[in-house]
């Protein structure tokens, strides 16, 4: 479903404020110019301007008679809603079962049902999701430092 551009962009401004708001609240970094704040200000600043332009938009559409809210043609197909459904719950399976199972099984699982609901054979879809999971892992454990959980690898852990 389609909603109304004004709608979508009075929405975004209130979170934009908000987050503006709440980031002026975060600590400075002492020694420095710039300090936590800076970036979650730049970016409520970016998503206030992008607010403005749905408003100015969802104004113009409806002055020219354009419907409120209009039902998206892939709405009528269940296995785009399917798909479309599958990404947040895959995010509700990270989240619970992370700590459990650590991130490598659980991200190759999610990387893997992702492929194969998208359409990618199930070969193909178990090597991409085994790279790129230990290439995500390297980089954010490795790097970046990032603490990921190990779950059942602890064991096994580097």
């Amino acid at each position: 479903m389609k909603f109304d551009d004004t709608l979508i962009g009075v929405a975004l401004g209130i979170f934009s404020v908000i987050v503006f708001i709440m980031a002026q609240a975060f600590p400075v970094i002492p020694g420095q110019n710039f300090g936590a704040s800076l970036f979650p200000t730049v970016i409520s600043v970016g998503l206030f301007i992008c607010a403005l332009l749905l408003v100015v938009q969802g104004v113009r559409g409806r002055a020219s008679g354009r419907p409120r809210h209009v039902r998206a043609p892939w709405l009528r197909d269940p296995r785009a809603v399917w798909r479309f459904l599958l990404v947040p719950a895959s995010l509700v399976f990270y989240f619970e079962l992370a700590g459990t199972l650590g991130f490598l099984p659980c991200s190759f699982i999610l990387l893997c049902v992702l492929l194969l609901a998208f359409g990618v054979r199930w070969l193909r879809a178990a090597l991409v999701a085994l790279i790129s999971v230990l290439v995500i892992h390297f980089m954010f454990y490795s790097v970046l430092k990032v603490p990921l959980p190990w779950g059942l690898l602890e064991p096994f852990a580097w």
